[in-house]
């Protein structure tokens, strides 16, 4: 049994907009046999723009059922059937959120029109549902209207099933995970309730000791994708026989699940996750200044002061970092603790280095030159506060940094974040030890443009 269905919403933001109407056609395999279709009250406010494209207006769903109210029966009617629906992520990420914002999970078996119409009915000019049915000769009354885009969508649905002869659909919908490639003392209820959502997960063996912490932004695709393909060989093929439950902790975004997972490996030691457990940092990239005025690059083993601009596991992993900065950013290598001769370096004579080591380099321009090979290791500025996504659609995240060091990671409700200082979101955090490796993830996560976070500076 199939759940055709179709969405509309107040934007196209599944964590922040809201649906206002919803349509869904139950489908047999051959098909409507019953239909659902209402508009919804979505407690927030629907722009001039989306009412002009939906021609649902605020004055519309001002007297409709909210979400709360009509929940229950969207849960009902689409219960053991296949979500499909055209563009299948999008309706399926605004139902699923409707049902997280009431701390409810909702996990449907889906199917997409729009892939399914690619495979089964190829070369056509465009796979827009309006496009679509109009090479069909399908009918469309009240386009961007839920239950005008839903009944299409089942009449093209009806066609696909007619045409695939290869039975494509059949075949997508076959089990994911193969009890054959199930860990043989996993119960599959514990496979089924995982969330698809981000945060880590553990595997713990029939004592509940953690044998391997991991995370993903869905946990549960990504252990099938274990059980599918990487426990098949190596160490992990001996992980599987294990693993006798699975627990997992939700953080709402990327940045925390990193965090989160690289504490948790520290704390428990799983014997599964050897390379980030025995990771130790006994040697810093230090920088000094020379009596000309030079910034030097100085190796050696990690001390408290000064405090490092680079922790590094190994003498070599040093070397090799300041070596290919020396070598990015036409640096000296006498002035990076790589040579130690009276000559110059040899960068000098590969035309790389200005001549630093023969004092013929202005001094204000090499040190511009090192201070740009150093700024992807430091922070902008000291005290900051990283705003992202929480484990709900009202709820935000927030990570702290002071004087530079990492103090951890919290959660709030969501109202208006600009009436938020540094001292305020500081103390909404549960506080973590501070690491390198904790500081190496926080300035990756910051260098890359992420559409849901913002930094708060002190």
């Amino acid at each position: 049994m199939y759940a055709i269905i179709d969405i509309e919403s107040t934007g196209g933001d599944p964590k922040k907009d809201r649906i206002t109407e919803i349509a869904i056609f139950i489908h047999n395999g051959e098909r409507v046999i019953e239909q659902f279709c209402t508009l919804v009250n979505p407690e927030t406010y629907i722009s001039p723009f989306i009412v002009a494209l939906t021609g649902i207006s605020n004055e519309m769903v001002a007297e409709a059922p909210t979400w709360a109210e009509v929940s229950e029966r969207v849960n009902e009617i689409t219960r053991g059937r296949v979500f499909v629906a055209h563009n299948v992520r999008f309706d399926y990420s605004f139902v699923s959120n409707e049902f997280k914002r009431m701390g409810q999970r909702y996990h449907r078996r889906n199917l997409c029109t729009v892939r399914l119409s690619r495979t089964i009915l190829p070369g056509l000019t465009s796979y827009s549902l309006g496009r679509l049915c109009q090479q069909l000769g399908i009918p469309v009354e009240h386009r961007h209207r839920a239950f005008g885009d839903g009944a299409a969508t089942a009449e093209l649905f009806n066609v696909l099933l007619q045409n695939d002869r290869r039975k494509f659909i059949m075949d997508s919908l076959k089990d994911e995970i193969s009890q054959s490639i199930m860990p043989p003392n996993l119960r599959r209820e514990d496979l089924d309730d995982l969330p698809e959502e981000t945060g880590i997960y553990y595997f713990k063996d029939e004592r509940g000791k953690n044998l391997y912490i991991g995370k993903s932004t869905n946990i549960r695709q990504r252990i099938i994708s274990h059980f599918s393909g990487d426990m098949d060989h190596g160490k992990y093929f001996e992980l599987k026989p294990k693993i006798y439950s699975i627990d997992y902790v939700l953080t709402g975004n990327e940045l925390v699940a990193l965090l989160l997972e690289s504490h948790e490996i520290k704390r428990w030691m799983p014997p599964f996750n050897s390379a980030q457990r025995r990771k130790k940092y006994r040697y810093g990239v230090y920088r000094e200044t020379d009596a000309e005025g030079y910034i030097n690059l100085k190796i050696g083993l990690l001390k408290l002061e000064p405090e490092p601009v680079i922790a590094v596991g190994s003498k070599r992993g040093a070397e090799g970092i300041v070596a290919g900065l020396a070598d990015k950013y036409n640096l000296c290598l006498k002035k990076c603790d790589l040579e130690h001769t009276n000559d110059a370096c040899l960068n000098f004579y590969e035309g790389k280095c200005r001549g630093a080591c023969k004092s013929a380099e202005k001094v204000e321009d090499y040190n511009e030159k090192v201070n740009n090979a150093l700024s992807g290791y430091k922070y902008q500025k000291p005290d900051f506060v990283i705003i992202s996504e929480g484990r709900k659609p009202q709820e935000r995240s927030v990570v702290c940094v002071e004087n530079g060091q990492y103090l951890g990671y919290g959660f709030f409700e969501e109202t208006d974040e600009q009436g938020y200082t540094f001292q305020m979101l500081k103390e909404l955090i549960q506080p973590f030890p501070d690491h390198p490796d904790f500081h190496n993830i926080i300035r990756s996560y910051v260098r890359k443009v992420r559409k849901h976070h913002k930094v708060v500076y002190k």
